[in-house]
């Protein structure tokens, strides 16, 4: 099980998610699920973020929801945690 849960809240964010994943997988600690929730994206967030997935295969969670704001995005993305450690990028 992995010591801490990364969870990043997107909204049209295919600019910048890979940028943001990059970081997260250049970290010296490797032991961590990075979850992903989309908060009902209109760019091609989902598509950046699958091709992360099919790489990285369960260390990645991805998940899509109607549009809510970041505070409820990042309450989703808590509840779908492993840990209860966090960190969010």
């Amino acid at each position: 099980m992995p010591k801490v849960s990364i969870i990043i809240p997107a909204y049209n964010s295919e600019k910048a998610i890979s940028k943001c994943i990059d970081s997260v997988l250049s970290q010296e600690m490797q032991d961590f699920e990075l979850i992903v929730v989309n908060d009902g994206s209109t760019d091609r967030t989902e598509e950046v973020v699958l091709s992360y997935k099919a790489r990285l295969g369960d260390k990645l969670k991805y998940y899509y929801k109607q549009n809510t704001g970041v505070a409820d995005t990042r309450n989703f993305g808590m509840d779908k945690a492993s840990r209860k450690i966090y960190s969010f990028c």
